[in-house]
């Protein structure tokens, strides 16, 4: 690349050169005020961005997230769609004064490739990494240039973005010889490719302030996403920077990338206890602001469009209840928003008697860990390639076991007020609407909240009361929600809204909503609980033991002692539910599942004595046929192998239902047969892996199982977990490096389940699946996999 000499500043006129026809114009001076920037655009983040009087605004100027970005999905720019590109936008600092001495303002160019995933493009933000693109900017020191924003930056991050980067320091590409006083602004900013040269203007009113020319630049590194880019702002005020009358031409039209103005929606048919059937729907939409009222209706085949009403609790949700429902075929549904059709998918038709049919079984999804890539080597978003083998797996019914997202994935949460973290909730929710979407289109889904989907690292929820720590006491050691129930409710309604009426007290402790449910469907039982909302903590249980984050502190801890008298994990009220439900029969159904986040023993082993499980992510992960030397089981307090009692009556309720038990939250497959006075007196836990995950963890105890199968791995058999419960190891997914790439992706055994049901013979088969095995091909589960079951939820005699 060659840098040509600016040309000297000059009045002309920002129309002087000839532009190719203008294929698109930002509606935002016709869109009401609002936090969604319209299906045309991306936001990073939710709030902190605003369509306000014709101008979108970035609404922070913190140094921690500078870096903030708006993508276009709409068109993108390919270079042999058109040899010319230009662009023009309006930008200007919200807030009066003199900027911050690292403040800047501009587009990224380039972003990603054609080959890039769309929506993974629309990640870019805050950090330059391969797959970033050009940053073309102004800033505070008046300086227009273009800076490559696609170099590894020296700050890696690792469980979220690096923070507080100067973008000065990016590699500089050209800069305009002139500079632009700080009275020049607002600047219209322009940019043209042709012929392999990039050209820069800035122009105030009609003068042209400064320019700049590249050459030889070629076209892969325009080719790509453009996105507006805003880093901090003016010294006074907490907003950054303003952009009004975009347009761009020369680029490829892609309407199907776009996101809105529906975002997704979630359904179930269900029969509940009483035998009442019927489809429970919940569409899901962006944060269209507090005065809006959308007319949006929701057809079922031939049936006249029903009118649904927008939640006013900020999950902006509208849900749907159709009591008697008499459908057992497959239906087509459209949702209309002002009467345009935006979004269709159909209602699946529950299996016969005799039809075999499959739940997959999903949990624990992050985005990105360890040195951000803007590509595939470093961002799993959106995961395309799991959901293309979950297609061709075709289940029927979807379940979501927990951690549909992370709270400081990529972003941290953002705590500064409950407003703005409910809006950073749907910052991340959205991520898992735009990943898994096309696949609740067309399934009924169960989906319940774990502890990071409500913002915890670890929840021990106490019954619903709010978190309040105290001197040398964490807000999460205390038990309860660290935050307010309207947040909480938000995370419920958004995600469970859909489920069948709560059987237990709908409200709880400081307001928390419930959504343990009971129901059948395709000839099963299901009854769904939380094994978080009533839990005790441990630090407040068992003081003896010094817990901190589940971990016990005091050396030589006899996990005896942590079984005190009163400590809860399910809560009287769902161990009454389970009792009823496991005592009910219908000659429809021939089999029972419970659905919950997290099994009941703790299936954990690492080396030494650890106090906590800080050192997980940066264990070797074993080479094939490897086994670390001194693992043994250890205690943490956050499974739940504790509290030992409430975990013994718990199985015990399982085994008097027949329940197979469908888990997730661990990031370890596993098939668990589980013990309560014996071993193998209760029923089988099948734990998920994780779709991809930080925390590898793994079951390598040094001692082999007792009465395991020939030929079988060590780890199989009979044991006692960490906290002496009774558990036979059936199958693990134990992380192993095998070589694939990308590393902190694949060395973690991620993956999902696959739950196949066969009511003519009465056979549960549980299949547990890496994410790049082939899905039609057996042969490449996980080794020990498939296991077969009965009706009554234990292995099948051999």
């Amino acid at each position: 690349m060659i840098l040509l000499g600016a040309a000297t500043s000059g009045a002309c006129s920002s129309h002087s050169h000839p532009t190719a026809p203008t294929t698109y114009q930002d509606s935002w001076a016709d869109s009401p005020n609002r936090p969604w920037p319209g299906k045309d655009w991306y936001a990073n983040r939710i709030q902190d961005w605003q369509v306000r009087d014709g101008r979108l605004e970035c609404l922070t100027n913190q140094d921690s997230t500078a870096g903030r970005t708006v993508h276009l999905l709409a068109h993108e720019i390919d270079s042999a769609y058109s040899p010319k590109i230009s662009l023009g936008v309006n930008i200007e600092p919200i807030n009066a004064g003199p900027l911050k001495e690292k403040a800047c303002a501009g587009v990224l160019l380039g972003v990603g490739d054609e080959k890039s995933d769309p929506r993974a493009r629309a990640m870019v933000q805050q950090v330059p990494a391969p797959g970033g693109g050009w940053l073309a900017s102004i800033n505070s020191q008046g300086k227009m240039s273009i800076r490559d924003f696609s170099q590894n930056h020296t700050k890696a991050g690792s469980w979220t973005l690096p923070s507080n980067l100067d973008f000065r320091e990016l590699p500089l590409l050209a800069e305009a010889k002139e500079t632009i006083p700080p009275e020049a602004w607002p600047i219209r900013l322009e940019i043209e490719y042709s012929k392999g040269v990039l050209s820069l203007a800035a122009i105030h009113k009609t003068e042209r302030i400064a320019t700049l020319f590249l050459s030889e630049v070629p076209e892969e590194k325009i080719n790509g996403g453009v996105a507006l880019f805003s880093a901090r702002g003016s010294k006074k005020g907490a907003q950054g920077f303003a952009f009004s009358s975009f347009n761009i031409s020369g680029t490829k039209a892609t309407p199907k990338n776009t996101f809105g103005p529906i975002l997704g929606a979630l359904y179930l048919v269900a029969t509940d206890m009483r035998g009442e059937r019927a489809l429970r729907f919940s569409a899901q939409m962006p944060d269209m602001g507090k005065s809006y009222q959308p007319l949006i209706k929701l057809q079922l085949g031939n049936r006249p469009p029903m009118p649904g009403s927008l939640a006013t609790d900020g999950s902006w949700t509208v849900n749907w209840v159709f009591h008697e429902w008499e459908e057992h075929q497959t239906i087509p549904w459209t949702l209309l928003l002002d009467g345009e059709k935006v979004l269709n998918g159909s209602i699946r038709g529950e299996p016969t008697p005799k039809t075999d049919w499959s739940i997959a079984t999903l949990s624990c999804v992050k985005h990105q860990v360890g040195r951000v890539s803007w590509n595939r080597m470093g961002l799993w978003f959106p995961h395309a390639d799991l959901v293309e083998h979950l297609m061709l797996q075709d289940p029927d019914l979807l379940y979501f076991a927990g951690d549909q997202l992370y709270e400081g994935d990529i972003t941290g949460p953002d705590r500064r007020s409950t407003e703005i973290s409910i809006q950073d909730y749907h910052t991340k929710w959205q991520r898992f609407l735009w990943s898994f979407g096309s696949l609740t289109l067309d399934r009924p889904t169960i989906i319940v909240p774990d502890d990071h989907d409500v913002f915890h690292g670890n929840l021990w929820g106490a019954g619903g009361i709010r978190a309040i720590g105290g001197k040398g006491l964490r807000d999460q050691d205390a038990g309860g929600y660290r935050m307010p129930a309207s947040f909480v409710n938000v995370v419920h309604r958004t995600q469970t809204g859909h489920l069948p009426p709560t059987q237990v007290s709908p409200v709880i402790g400081d307001g928390i909503t419930t959504w343990s449910t009971a129901f059948s469907w395709g000839g099963v039982d299901f009854c769904v609980i939380s094994d978080r909302m009533w839990k005790s903590s441990p630090t407040m249980a068992v003081p003896e033991g010094q817990f901190r984050n589940g971990w016990a502190q005091k050396d030589g801890f006899n996990p005896k002692e942590a079984d005190v008298p009163g400590a809860h994990l399910l809560g009287e009220e769902q161990e009454a539910l389970l009792a009823h439900w496991g005592t009910q029969t219908s000659k429809r159904n021939w089999t029972k599942m419970v659905l919950s986040q997290s099994p009941f023993a703790c299936l954990h082993t690492l080396p030494g004595k650890p106090k906590s499980d800080n050192g997980i992510p940066s264990l070797v992960v074993p080479k094939p046929g490897e086994m670390p030397p001194d693992d043994s089981p250890v205690m943490d307090g956050d499974s739940n192998g504790w509290p030992q009692t409430a975990r013994r009556k718990a199985v015990d309720l399982l085994a008097q239902a027949d329940a197979l038990h469908l888990t997730g939250d661990q990031h370890l497959g596993s098939v668990a047969w589980y013990g309560s006075q014996h071993f193998r007196d209760g029923t089988v836990a099948f734990t998920t892996p994780a779709m991809a995950n930080t925390f590898p963890r793994r079951w390598m105890p040094s001692q082999e199982g007792g009465n395991r199968r020939p030929k079988s791995p060590t780890w199989t058999g009979d044991f006692h977990d960490g906290f002496g419960n009774k558990v036979t190891v059936l199958a693990v997914a134990n992380p192993i490096d095998e070589g694939r790439k990308p590393e902190l992706l694949f060395n973690r055994a991620p993956g999902y389940g696959i739950v196949r049901l066969n009511p003519s013979k009465h056979t549960v088969r549980l299949e547990a699946w890496p994410r790049w095995a082939n899905p039609k091909n057996p042969d490449e589960m996980f080794p020990g996999w498939p296991v077969l079951l009965g009706p009554n939820g234990r292995p099948q005699p051999e």
